[in-house]
């Protein structure tokens, strides 16, 4: 699945999953999700961060990196995985949503026929 075990975290550029396009917000609501588990003290450890930077990311602040982000998906434990992958799939197809609504006719087609060729299905 792309999902690393444990607290050794690769890189985004070496994760499978992708956290480019994650939002701010759903970058927040997975820091969120790990810290009802964690202390910061202990998340800050995991994430290579200082607690004062989750300070932030809890604040509203600041909201981690991508690297960082790929650090909390790698570390996340199994019962985790689940809410992350939905916090981001809800979050992307929000972000996609909109930006269907946003286009004219003509690029609305664009993303049915790549979305249908990325899929493997028939988009209406």
């Amino acid at each position: 699945m792309g999902f690393q075990s444990g607290v050794e975290a690769v890189s985004e550029e070496e994760s499978e999953f992708p956290v480019h396009w994650v939002s701010k917000e759903a970058r927040y609501r997975i820091i969120d999700l790990m810290l009802s588990t964690r202390s910061i003290i202990e998340l800050a450890r995991v994430l290579g961060v200082s607690p004062t930077a989750v300070r932030k990311y809890v604040k509203r602040i600041s909201h981690p990196s991508d690297v960082v982000l790929a650090k909390a998906i790698n570390a996340a434990e199994v019962y985790e995985r689940e809410s992350i992958i939905r916090i981001v799939i809800d979050d992307l197809i929000e972000a996609l949503s909109r930006l269907y609504k946003s286009v004219d006719d003509r690029q609305r087609e664009v993303i049915k026929n790549k979305l249908s060729k990325t899929l493997g299905v028939r988009i209406c």
